[in-house]
């Protein structure tokens, strides 16, 4: 009897380890991402005011596996559910797509360029209260000495249902809104500081009587 009851156990534990399901991998369904927009890159080289896209950074917590969240202080990751790449490759693909569709502004590698820095610290799926993907990046951009914009941009999401294709679609809907709203306020910073937003504007001539 006595060596009954670990044949028993041993068998159990055989039968939980196969039945367990493998692994399960995403990806956003973000227009930015996998339908890049039609830019005109002979144009963009020439036009606009250039940036430096740092390297895209995402706290340790925000790795392939996918992050829920009940609350403000309680996360966790699902086992089985999993991004096809780093939350942070995402982001810097969504940055750089919303960049170059964004007028005024043009990407370069001049290190003597404004230099946009941004951490990702939000790709969740948010349970409670209300069921949404929810993206977070914060964002700061630097020109020398100067910082010319610091920020927050946050977009959440509805997840329509369970399933897990809905919340890698939300998400990249959210990943999309967001990439959007940080070009914009870019573009926006970067035109406020342009040289030729600068030069004085001469008063228009008066016409003779």
């Amino acid at each position: 009897m006595r060596t009954l009851v670990p044949l028993v156990l041993v068998l159990s534990a055989g039968c939980l380890l196969r039945t367990s399901e493998p692994p399960r991998f995403f990806r956003p369904e973000s227009s930015a991402i996998n339908e890049p927009a039609d830019v005109d890159h002979g144009t963009a080289a020439s036009a606009g005011v250039p940036v430096r896209l740092r390297s895209v950074e995402a706290g340790p917590f925000l790795r392939e596996r996918i992050v829920w969240r009940t609350s403000a202080f309680e996360y966790g990751q699902y086992e089985q559910r999993r991004w096809r790449e780093l939350p942070a490759v995402y982001v810097e693909r969504a940055l750089s797509a919303a960049l170059l569709a964004t007028p005024g502004v043009r990407l370069s590698d001049d290190l003597h360029a404004s230099a946009l820095h941004a951490e990702v610290v939000a790709f969740d799926e948010v349970l409670v209260p209300a069921h949404v993907a929810s993206v977070g990046v914060e964002v700061s951009l630097h020109d020398g000495a100067r910082r010319l914009l610091d920020g927050t941009f946050t977009a959440d999401v509805p997840i329509v249902d369970d399933d897990p294709v809905s919340m890698a679609r939300a998400m990249g809907h959210a990943l999309d809104d967001v990439s959007s709203q940080v070009a914009r306020s870019v573009a926006a910073r970067l035109r406020i500081q342009s040289p030729e937003d600068n030069r004085p504007k001469h008063a228009p001539r008066r016409r003779s009587p």
